[in-house]
């Protein structure tokens, strides 16, 4: 035993969180009181690093007036978010990251009389907020004002120390003034000084016991004492895995469980939770395979079907919740969950017990009650993926709300839904792919059985269910990295079993895994299967999956989009993997690396997206591009594997680029009918090329919010968009297209494709079996006057969006295509699309030409004859009539004596025409129909 005492002033900490205490928060004074200058100093460098390398940083600071351990702010002077000079620190000289800021609490907070100050409260900040300093566990800094004369702990950093056999720990108390100081273990003195400000102790755990420390400090009357508590424990106690166990929670009764940690190489592991009011208990020491790789224990006396939080203590110093738990315990984010009323029954997190996330366990559960397990699943080239994110989709944010609307996306024709990821996430507002726990469901959405419920109404309506899933990485609260990190969340130490300490690719977020180490292919193997079977999804679309690689490219992003054989094998073994347990499911990547890669896997079974935003969105604008990249067989794939889409949730909206940054001459794009028109352009093209597709939520209706003004925030869901009728034309478009492609194969694997898309008046043309389908469109902003449609076949054809029939007697017709039309035709008669598509062209067109009241058609509609009153100026003029596609069924001129001109139609089929007048000054446009 070593004694060491010392009268020398220092500055301790005094931020305490969640028993923890680091060195982001120091005063001095080292005891502050509200009615004397306190200096705080603050280090950027460390907690939540957010501030870290600043020009200016703020303090955002309250009192505390309810008691010493109380959180609540009650007097905050400063508003969030404004560049107030006096909440401006300052820096240190010399250094970084160090800034410091001084009042008298009394004065400046000026609490009125019967109020007394116990700590004061703390988070830094930019000028804006938009970027805080917090403490390690994302939580406010707290400094305690001293009420008096007291004594405190400085060493250890927490309130209960566990210790093995043979280690030694130092004792460290300091005291508000110079006074009798004494450390007592279990009732015994064994270290003293007078008249000290400090005093040490080394303590040797010689044998097992619980240690009750003491500190106590004397002046005169006076005394103060404060404890802690020290757990020695001997060395692991050894034995095999029962038989059949598996890691995570075994369920092994209702009354009994068996837990398993993979802790390779780590000392010892104690099961802390409700069962043992989270006291660190000799029977709850976990067993330790001879190997050193797993620790186990089994959990008895379990009341069934009662939930208990519960977590791993191991080495004494780390709290996690179980890797394979399907639920969590979180101490930030829960209470706004319960608050909300978001996941009936939840249980509050243990607070005071416990620190950082824990999991649940409960025996006897409820299984959710499969109803449709015989549903039609589309081959893969068939797919029309609707990908959709939980929190934005409806207002609700629920899976409930998602299952409330699936006859939605059925009647819109969509056979598949792609959420993104919904596995627990840091936070309770995100995208999700910033994973924490690979086996829980995010309990802001709702429980595990509300999104069983949402699949299986999926599979009701023939619908597959696909999760986006993320194993390229882990953010910092995943009980795997805080095993073996730097701190509480920092990057992972090298002797983890899973993860890079240092990423090896471009764009990586959170902590990258090493997907060549066994551990993380048997940890991805399992989570793969997990939701497979558990869950009932149908597939996965797997989120930076170019990442799954070892090849160090570091931030060469060429390099790492270039052929990869590791990550070849890599992505060959998670695919063999899957399919050997759940053969029908589907597999894509979002991958983007050289097409040499993509092409073998492909070939080999697995599916990628297909990004065409950069060429829509320069077409949406009202450029031209060839977009034939979007074919499989363009890039030389003998599977029809490319997911090919418009939009993601990656990407700006292709509507948005139209009203934001559409040309404006000679048609002007950023008018809503014009980009409606536009857009429907763009989209008839993309559903005709062959293949499975995706849509991004709301881009049915031309969802126009940028992306990339609040890229990760909330998006308003737009619902009401369906009301307005330019937009309605362009959801019945989407819809239009979707069935066709539903109801014929010609859109997903036809016998014959010829594409032409580099001019601006581009085609695409199929056939399969007897079904022949010819779609042109023109892709520039000026008309096109007496263009050839080149046909497969002459004789009778059928417009899809009109039914109206055109006779091809030399394989081609000619016809005058206007800025942003398309026509799409078959061979064969097929069902009318619902509802109204095509923009109604007199108005269109009179909207850009002077209003003539006396130009009148009567009687409309007609039958045999038609009279048209021809206006001033026009009684020696040109005129035609013409069908809805723009071609030309009469013509000629008037030279009359009165202003009235007769036409007989009696030989046109029923339908709706167009008369058009020119004096060669101005061109007059009215809608007729025949009956």
């Amino acid at each position: 035993m070593n004694l060491k005492f010392t009268s020398l002033y220092f500055c301790a900490i005094l931020f305490l969180f969640s028993g923890n205490i680091l060195a982001q928060v120091t005063t001095n004074p080292t005891f502050p009181r509200a009615d004397q200058s306190v200096k705080i100093i603050y280090d950027a460098s460390q907690g939540t690093t957010g501030l870290a390398g600043e020009d200016a940083v703020y303090i955002h600071i309250g009192a505390v007036i309810e008691g010493s351990t109380s959180n609540t702010w009650a007097i905050v002077p400063f508003e969030w978010g404004i560049a107030n000079p006096q909440a401006l620190m300052s820096k240190v000289e010399g250094e970084n990251n160090i800034w410091e800021w001084e009042i008298t609490p009394n004065e400046f907070f000026n609490p009125t009389a019967g109020q007394t100050i116990y700590r004061m409260g703390m988070v830094f900040r930019n000028a804006t907020g938009t970027l805080e300093g917090k403490t390690s566990t994302n939580g406010d800094f707290f400094v305690n004002l001293s009420q008096g004369f007291e004594v405190s702990f400085t060493n250890p950093e927490s309130n209960s120390l566990l210790l093995e056999v043979g280690e030694t720990q130092e004792i460290s108390i300091v005291s508000s003034e110079s006074a009798d100081l004494s450390i007592s273990i279990n009732g015994n003195i064994v270290a003293s000084v007078s008249e000290a400000d400090e005093l040490s102790y080394d303590f040797e755990a010689i044998t097992e016991g619980v240690f009750e420390i003491q500190a106590k400090a004397t002046l005169g009357t006076e005394e103060s004492i404060s404890d802690i508590t020290f757990n020695v424990i001997g060395q692991s106690p050894q034995a095999n895995l029962p038989q059949g166990a598996k890691k995570g929670i075994n369920y092994i009764s209702d009354t009994e469980v068996i837990l398993v940690l993979e802790a390779p190489n780590k000392k010892n592991a104690f099961v802390i939770g409700d069962f043992n009011d989270w006291q660190i208990l000799p029977e709850y020491q976990m067993f330790q395979t001879p190997d050193q790789e797993v620790f186990w224990l089994k959990v008895s006396n379990l009341v069934p079907n009662q939930e208990y939080i519960f977590q791993y203590l191991v080495d004494g110093s780390i709290r996690i919740g179980d890797p394979y738990a399907d639920k969590t315990s979180d101490p930030f984010n829960d209470q706004e969950i319960i608050d909300q009323n978001r996941y009936p029954g939840l249980k509050p997190f243990p607070q005071g017990k416990t620190s950082f996330q824990a999991t649940y366990l409960q025996t006897a559960q409820q299984p959710y009650e499969w109803k449709y397990s015989d549903y039609n699943k589309p081959q893969p080239e068939e797919l029309v993926v609707y990908e959709l994110l939980v929190r934005d989709f409806d207002d609700k944010r629920t899976y409930k709300a998602v299952t409330e609307r699936l006859d939605y996306l059925k009647d819109l024709g969509i056979n598949a839904i792609e959420l993104m990821p919904i596995k627990e996430f840091e936070g309770n507002l995100s995208w999700g792919y910033n994973p924490s726990f690979f086996f829980a469901p995010d309990k802001y959405y709702g429980t595990k059985n509300d999104l069983k419920e949402l699949i299986d109404e999926s599979h009701k309506r023939d619908m597959v269910v696909i999760l986006d899933m993320v194993l390229n990485h882990a953010f910092g609260q995943n009980p795997m990295v805080r095993l073996y990190n730097d701190g509480d969340y920092g990057e992972p130490t090298p002797d983890n079993p899973w993860f890079n300490r240092v990423a090896k690719h471009p764009f990586n977020v959170g902590y990258d895994f090493n997907h060549e180490s066994t551990y993380t292919k048997a940890f991805v193997d399992s989570v793969n299967n997990y939701w497979l079977s558990e869950y009932r999804f149908d597939g996965y679309r797997f989120d930076l999956s170019k990442g799954f690689t070892q090849v160090n490219s570091g931030d060469n992003v060429s390099q790492w989009s270039q052929r990869d054989e590791s990550r070849i094998a890599i992505w060959k073994n998670i695919y063999d993997d899957i399919k050997a347990h759940h053969p029908e499911a589907y597999v894509i990547l979002e991958h983007f690396a050289d097409n040499s890669e993509e092409k073998e896997l492909a070939d080999y079974g697995l599916m990628f997206w297909g990004n065409l935003n950069h060429d829509f969105r320069e077409m949406a604008k009202g450029n031209s591009r060839n977009f034939d990249w979007g074919y499989y067989k363009t890039r030389g794939w003998s599977q029809n594997n490319l997911v090919s889409y418009m939009e993601s949730h990656d990407e700006e909206r292709t509507m948005w680029e139209s009203l934001t940054f559409g040309q404006r001459s000679p048609v002007d794009i950023r008018e809503l009918r014009n980009g409606v028109n536009r857009n429907q352009l763009l989209a008839s093209f993309f559903f005709a090329i062959p293949g499975p597709k995706m849509l991004w939520q709301f881009e049915e209706f031309g969802y126009d919010l940028e992306l990339n003004n609040d890229r990760l925030g909330i998006k308003p869901t737009k619902w009401d968009y369906l009301e307005n009728p330019e937009r309605q034309r362009l959801y019945n478009l989407y819809r239009a297209m979707i069935h066709l492609k539903n109801d014929y194969n010609i859109f997903n694997d036809p016998e014959e494709v010829a594409l032409s898309l580099t001019q601006a008046v581009k085609s695409i043309k199929a056939s399969d079996g007897d079904l022949q389908l010819v779609l042109y469109g023109n892709f520039g902003l000026t008309d096109v006057n007496n263009t050839s449609l080149t046909f497969p076949s002459n004789g009778t054809w059928y417009n899809y969006f009109t039914g109206d029939e055109i006779n091809v007697t030399s394989a081609e017709l000619k016809i005058r295509l206007r800025a942003n039309q398309f026509l799409l035709f078959t061979n064969q008669k097929l069902p009318l699309p619902e509802g109204v598509i095509l923009e109604d062209i007199i108005t269109s067109i009179d909207r850009e030409i002077i209003d003539v009241s006396e130009f009148k058609l009567y009687p409309n509609p007609t039958s045999e004859n038609l009279n048209i009153s021809l206006p001033k100026g026009f009684y020696q003029c040109n005129y035609r009539v013409l069908d809805v596609t723009g071609k030309v069924l009469a013509e000629g001129g008037t030279d009359v004596g009165n202003n009235i001109l007769e036409l007989e139609i009696k030989d046109f089929k029923a339908g709706i025409y167009i008369f058009e007048l020119n004096n060669n000054r101005q061109l007059l446009r009215r809608r007729f129909i025949k009956k």
